[in-house]
């Protein structure tokens, strides 16, 4: 794999930090969150403008047709600036599953809308109880009937959910037991209620519930034959992409930290000539470099047999969540007592890697997928 980026990479990565650091800044993404939706429509027509909702999407749908590199960088960027806005969740998750479900008339209805930034999209798969088992153990059910569907249930912890304009929700049809199926939702359909709540780090999710809510028959997006299949694969991208994320905060953790131990004077010099703290962030450089080398792995696997990428997507999950934890707990405990208070920006990356590493399934998760397919 060929590790330099070429030249529109180098101008797509130029490009993001700059807007990252023009308008996102610390105190602008503070105002962001603390707003109803817990994310900027703003920016979001931002990204709309700038090609990015459509980075990975293809030409004729209105997107970039990109590759993952790409998406890394600016999932890269966007987790050194702690971005708030539910790109995963719409422009990757949901727009995969839509781009591969095998239907022409929503891939031409719907990714248009997405790349443009006119529509926002949700993944309702999550349940209480459930362990991330991508519908598998869904209770929620569809019922056909001489119109279409009726759907019941309720979904967890839906990114963005509240401010979605559709949902894809899993849920099993009729008596079937094998997987699920997915169908396209309204979030504002008789029937749906939702409850929004603030996540760690600012953002928003909510809870769903369905309770009989009447779908025609075009709702119905993949049938029980290929819906786990396509989830499967649009979340390992998701679970890549967050991989990515936490990469850039730790980068971030990384650079706040050593400006404080050069500025932070104790004893009469800088605390960053302590011999014992050079010691401490070589070790955190030493897990940022890991966490980049295992994505650029799991990116070089994305072309490899399922079994193949799917273990090394979750061997880069279980090491960035590990390396995280450290360099993150690491930059508190360099900024003292005062690194969790709220003005000062290591804490808010620590609340931001805590919701990341429970993202797309945990560590322990992750650990235990790589080590069933030995």
């Amino acid at each position: 794999m060929n590790f330099n980026l070429s030249e529109e990479q180098a101008m797509l990565k130029d490009g993001v930090e700059r807007f990252i650091q023009q308008e996102y800044g610390f105190e602008a993404r503070r105002e962001i969150a603390a707003g109803d939706e817990g994310f900027s429509r703003a920016r979001w027509q931002d990204y709309a403008e700038l090609g990015w909702l459509g980075l990975s999407l293809p030409e004729e749908v209105g997107g970039l047709a990109c590759s993952f590199v790409e998406t890394a960088i600016l999932m890269e960027a966007f987790g050194r600036g702690m971005v708030l806005e539910p790109f995963v969740q719409t422009s990757l998750l949901c727009a995969t599953i839509i781009e591969r479900s095998g239907s022409e008339a929503k891939r031409a209805e719907l990714l248009p809308a997405v790349v443009e930034g006119r529509l926002l999209l949700s993944l309702a798969d999550s349940e209480a109880g459930s362990r991330f088992k991508l519908g598998c153990d869904t209770h929620t059910r569809a019922r056909t009937t001489p119109g279409g569907y009726l759907l019941s249930g309720a979904k967890t912890l839906v990114a963005a959910g509240a401010s979605a304009d559709l949902l894809l929700v899993s849920a099993r049809l009729d008596d079937a037991v094998a997987g699920p199926a997915v169908f396209i939702v309204d979030r504002r359909a008789a029937g749906v209620s939702c409850r929004s709540y603030r996540l760690l780090d600012g953002s928003r999710a909510a809870d769903i519930e369905l309770r009989d809510v009447e779908l025609d028959a075009s709702a119905l997006l993949i049938g029980l034959d290929r819906a786990l299949a396509v989830l499967e694969e649009a979340t390992e991208l998701a679970t890549l992409a967050s991989v990515a994320e936490i990469l850039g905060v730790m980068e971030a953790v990384m650079a706040i930290t050593a400006d404080y131990i050069k500025a932070r004077v104790q004893f009469g010099q800088p605390i960053g000539k302590f011999q014992a703290l050079q010691h401490r962030m070589a070790e955190m450089f030493v897990a940022v470099q890991e966490t980049r080398s295992i994505l650029y792995c799991g990116i070089a696997h994305l072309d490899r047999p399922a079994d193949e990428r799917s273990r090394m997507i979750s061997a880069a999950k279980a090491v960035a969540g590990r390396a995280s934890r450290f360099v993150c707990a690491q930059g508190i405990q360099l900024h003292g007592g005062m690194g969790m208070t709220e003005e000062y920006q290591v804490g808010h990356y620590f609340r931001k890697m805590v919701l990341m590493e429970k993202m797309y399934g945990d560590t322990d998760f992750h650990l235990g997928c790589f080590a069933a397919t030995h």
